[in-house]
């Protein structure tokens, strides 16, 4: 750069773009979010969100011919935007008509506000997924509360029916004599079929599991068989064998995780496949919670299969320290076995979710403790972490990570929204819910925006079908800005959040080519059911890691049986 004098003016020549650079440069701006992401507090729950899933219910679209007691069921397609939460009988803050505290609300991501939903048994503690057309299905719960009209959830079923519109949606409760057993702490995993597994639990309130309490069995809902099949692995695992992990294999079996121990479970017939190695170190399962992913799904290493488990605690006491290790086994070799790594942080009660980008982004939780009420949980962990699977170990965590103030301990939860975001909420500690304990009971709503959303132009897809079958091809539209880079594309679905589990949550990619316009991707399904149940995907694409907000399809087993 050089300064000279023409005509009476100064006048600055630059000879380098990098020292000196016209107003008219087409620099990219680096956000600086890039590397901390953002958290910001918006709006409240109303209730204490123990329980979460995502749902979406506007305007019915089309439906299917399958009918269950002479219904059709149907679909919805326009944008995700509502969220279930479910408490148990309690006071809260927000209230029904009659002024009894509720404890549902449907809470809208878009406007930051909530509607009250009446139930009528409760939740306390129960599981959640979605039956194969849409219907949200929970399951089990604890004691009569006659404070709130609530009546016994132990057998309960509930549904929360797709059909209706946003300010419509009620629950349909079945209180008794619909399941077999009483499920408290139960886990439910959707089946390749459409249907749900409901596995474990105990058959009243407890601290943790006893013998006389525990409830070692699974059942099907909707029922497949005439009583409940007994699960030796839960005779096995006592006293920490509430709430097992529970993942759905690409062949079909289920991986089934309490305490310390796994095993390959054949639910058709009945039997053990496999037994696995131990997982060194301290009991995972509740009230010592830990958190438990099945990594991401891959079609070019046959969809492998590995389990990522993470934090958890010595003693249900509150002086012990929180865990801060992670195991993952991978169950596609010969001889499986427990490869243990950091946790960067002691962490107990952390909730893992999926970056729609395919990381693993890990919030909430704290550092001593255990899963309960009564200053059972202290020092809560205020920073996330990301987990990068396809990097080598020593270089798959992500710190420096934007923080909250806000302590997530008991009976908080988290979710991956289809635009990229983790919705955080809960963290109930206290019994009765108190605003003014030292970890008070959180009706706050937390958005974080991992650094993914930061680091350049997001993809652009349209034109994704309604509805794909498996091992079907189809076709979409795509905007790729600047340098075109690695594409990828895969499927989500942010599963039933409680507890620090995410049952049904899962993530594959798929096979795809790119047009050598780069303005549309050719797409091939997942072969089969076991690989993604039927229901409600999300699709993404990416281009170097940075993720297109996701558009919802569904995925279902016969497209020839649906009316449009």
């Amino acid at each position: 750069m050089y300064i000279t004098k023409i005509s009476g003016f100064l006048v600055t020549l630059c000879i380098s773009t990098v020292s000196c650079q016209s107003p008219f440069f087409n620099q990219e701006k680096v956000s600086p979010f890039e590397k901390s992401g953002k958290m910001e507090q918006i709006g409240r729950t109303g209730v204490a969100a123990m329980h979460a899933v995502l749902l979406k219910y506007e305007s019915p679209l089309f439906c299917h011919k399958r009918t269950l007691n002479s219904s059709f069921f149907f679909f919805f397609i326009d944008s995700e935007k509502s969220i279930l939460i479910i408490d148990k009988a309690e006071e809260n803050e927000a209230k029904l008509d009659s002024g009894i505290s509720a404890y549902s609300t449907l809470y809208d991501i878009e406007t930051n506000t909530y509607r009250t939903l009446l139930l009528e048994t409760n939740t306390f503690c129960s599981a959640g997924g979605f039956l194969g057309n849409g219907t949200f299905i929970s399951t089990g719960g604890a004691e009569s509360r006659g404070a709130w009209k609530a009546g016994r959830g132990h057998q309960s079923i509930r549904h929360f029916p797709p059909t209706c519109s946003d300010d419509n949606c009620l629950w349909q409760e079945f209180p008794t004599g619909k399941m077999y057993s009483n499920r408290w702490y139960p886990t439910v995993e959707q089946l390749p079929d459409g249907d749900l597994i409901i596995i474990g639990g105990s058959n009243a309130g407890t601290k943790y599991n006893t013998v006389i309490k525990n409830t070692p069995s699974y059942e099907f809902w909707p029922p497949r068989t005439d009583e409940p099949i007994q699960l030796d692995l839960l005779l096995h695992t006592l006293p920490y064998n509430l709430y097992p992990f529970v993942f759905l294999l690409p062949d079909g079996h289920l991986f089934i995780f309490a305490s310390k121990k796994s095993i390959i479970y054949d639910y058709n017939e009945h039997k053990v496949v496999r037994e696995l190695p131990p997982m060194p170190g301290v009991p995972r399962s509740y009230p010592l919670t830990g958190g438990a992913v099945m990594l991401p799904l891959r079609p070019e290493n046959d969809y492998n299969v590995e389990i990522l488990i993470c934090g958890g605690s010595a003693s249900p006491a509150a002086t012990s320290a929180a865990d801060d290790t992670c195991g993952k086994i991978n169950l596609g070799d010969k001889n499986p076995q427990w490869e243990m790594d950091t946790f960067v942080h002691k962490r107990v009660m952390p909730d893992g979710v999926f970056g729609t980008d395919g990381s693993i982004v890990w919030v909430n939780g704290c550092q001593r403790g255990y899963a309960g009420y009564k200053d059972a949980n202290h020092d809560p962990t205020f920073d996330p972490l990301i987990y990068h699977p396809e990097k080598p170990k020593g270089s798959r965590w992500q710190q420096g990570l934007a923080t909250t103030d806000i302590a997530r301990m008991y009976h908080s939860v988290a979710l991956t929204l289809p635009d990229g975001r983790i919705w955080i909420a809960g963290s109930n500690s206290v019994d009765p819910p108190d605003i003014h304990a030292k970890y008070p009971t959180e009706f706050r709503v937390e958005y974080f925006s991992p650094p993914y959303l930061f680091k350049g132009a997001r993809p652009k897809i349209s034109h994704v079908p309604r509805i794909v079958g498996y091992n079907e091809t189809f076709q979409i539209l795509l905007h790729l800005e600047g340098k075109v880079g690695k594409v990828e594309v895969a499927m989500m679905r942010p599963g039933f959040s409680t507890h620090s589990m995410h049952m049904s949550q899962r993530y594959v990619y798929l096979n795809h080519e790119v047009s050598e316009d780069f303005q549309s991707v050719r797409i091939h399904s997942p072969p089969h059911a076991n690989l993604f149940p039927p229901g409600q995907a999300f699709l993404v694409v990416m281009q170097d890691g940075v993720p297109s907000v996701t558009t919802e399809f569904f995925i279902e087993h016969d497209k020839d049986d649906l009316l449009i």
